[in-house]
């Protein structure tokens, strides 16, 4: 039994000092484990607590990305700015573009893509189409202002009938947009055709001079492009739904942008000057005819005179800003602000109611999380003149008494375009299709075919607000 016990108290023993063994080593280990994790945690208090991450503020971020300008390359809406893409940079671009033009009323609605890349550091060049041009025509008056071109027959019987200039109603954009009466009678009292197809293309670059990267007080560049047609002029048609009524030709321009910066927001403006062509399909042909010798060889007065065409130059003016107003995860977006002016200038055919439009735009733009260089915008624009609305206007195609002159183009009143064209046609006269046609004459043998209106003539819906978008997406 004594072997036993002893036996039994060695086991517990050793079990004792087995125990106390494994303790003192799982200790040991834990301290082991323990000893980094609470030095890091020592260095950690001993370090500044790290700044809550901000999502969103108002302070402008680092970026200073631009968009592509309706203009051509990088700029606001349509202001350009100094800055170009860097070089191997390149950007696509989506825009919409409305606006009105004067006399007529001409509504546009653009739609284009646009390509840019940076090709040095000082250079970039771009491109964009137009697979979409509408111009809708609100008050466009056929009987009284005649489409280019024009054929026109003055009398010398019993007096000369010469009439004053101006003898067209139309915008120089579109100088031969047509008019389709059968059809489309609008209301208020005016007339109108919606047409619609593709645009010019644009061809230019645009060279850096002065940047405030390279240290330079401001920015300084000087931009120059090409406007190429898509559609060739046609005259009076009843396709009118399928032509804008362009001129067709190439047009050549240049820009000069400036920009500063000051405390994050940009400052820009924009002097420049388009050189317009002049169109193939001509303007106007007189001819003198004398009513008293109907049926002779005297009929015809002398030959036609052919007047061309000649379309106004363009100089334009853009003042801009962009100002930063929050940055959201990094993705900055601004505030924009533009006023643009135009002014026609240089020797151009006479036209009623020349107006100089003024515009101003305010809008947004911004960058698009998780989609790296895409950017989004949206403006609102806002004509500053009306062109004359709720005014009046004449004909000039009104004789010395009174009485309103003959327009007998095929387009306006097709029986009285029969009647008077083969009257015109026996005395050996040959008309031509596809163009205006007026008889003005002092000879009451004609009172029975007048149909110009003699008195005034309201001016309506000239000239509204718009809504214009742009996106643009740049790739290294």
């Amino acid at each position: 039994m004594r072997t036993t016990k002893s036996s039994n108290l060695g086991v517990r023993a050793s079990a004792k000092a087995l125990r106390r063994g494994c303790s003192i080593v799982v200790a040991g280990l834990f301290c082991l484990l323990a000893w980094p994790a609470a030095s890091r945690a020592q260095q950690d208090a001993a370090k500044p607590a790290d700044p809550p991450k901000v999502f969103f503020t108002f302070r402008p971020g680092p970026s200073q990305a631009e968009g592509l300008s309706f203009s051509g390359g990088t700029g606001l809406i349509r202001g350009v700015t100094p800055d170009t893409l860097r070089p191997g940079k390149w950007a696509i671009g989506a825009l919409e573009m409305n606006f009105d033009r004067n006399p007529g009323d001409i509504d546009f609605f653009q739609y284009s893509f646009q390509f840019a890349i940076g090709v040095t550091k000082r250079t970039e060049v771009f491109v964009s189409g137009m697979p979409v041009l509408r111009t809708n025509a609100v008050n466009l008056d056929a009987v009284d202002y005649p489409v280019p071109p024009l054929d026109l027959f003055i009398d010398t019987y019993p007096t000369v009938a010469n009439r004053s200039q101006p003898y067209f109603l139309f915008p120089p954009d579109v100088p031969y947009k047509t008019y389709n009466i059968p059809t489309v009678h609008l209301n208020p009292p005016s007339h109108g055709v919606f047409s619609h197809a593709p645009g010019p293309f644009m061809v230019g670059g645009k060279v850096n001079v002065l940047s405030e990267k390279r240290g330079d007080r401001l920015g300084l560049a000087v931009q120059g492009y090409v406007e190429i047609p898509t559609e060739h002029p046609v005259g009076n048609t009843m396709k009118g739904t399928t032509l804008n009524g362009v001129p067709g030709t190439v047009n050549t321009g240049f820009r000069v942008a400036v920009a500063k910066r000051l405390k994050g927001a940009q400052v820009l403006g924009n002097v420049g000057y388009k050189w317009a062509g002049t169109p193939s399909l001509g303007g106007m042909r007189i001819q003198y005819v004398d009513s008293s010798r109907v049926g002779t060889s005297g009929f015809l007065v002398g030959a036609p005179v052919n007047i061309p065409l000649k379309l106004y130059d363009e100089l334009s003016f853009t003042a801009g800003t962009r100002v930063p107003i929050f940055n959201i995860v990094g993705n900055q977006s601004w505030f924009i602000a533009e006023f643009t002016y135009t002014r026609y200038v240089g020797s151009g055919i006479s036209l009623q109611r020349l107006i100089h439009p003024a515009e101003v735009r305010v809008g947004v733009q911004g960058e698009i999380p998780t989609s790296r260089g895409l950017m989004i915008g949206v403006a609102w624009q806002y004509p500053l003149n009306n062109a004359g609305d709720l005014g009046t206007r004449f004909s000039n195609f009104v004789s010395p008494d009174g009485k309103g002159d003959i327009n007998f183009g095929e387009l306006v009143d097709p029986q009285l375009a029969s009647v008077v064209g083969a009257y015109f046609a026996q005395n050996g006269v040959t008309l031509p299709a596809y163009t205006s046609k007026m008889f003005a004459t002092n000879n009451a043998a004609f009172d029975g075919w007048r149909n110009v209106k003699t008195g005034p003539q309201p001016v309506t819906a000239q000239g509204n607000n718009a809504i214009v978008a742009f996106i643009s997406w740049q790739f290294r």
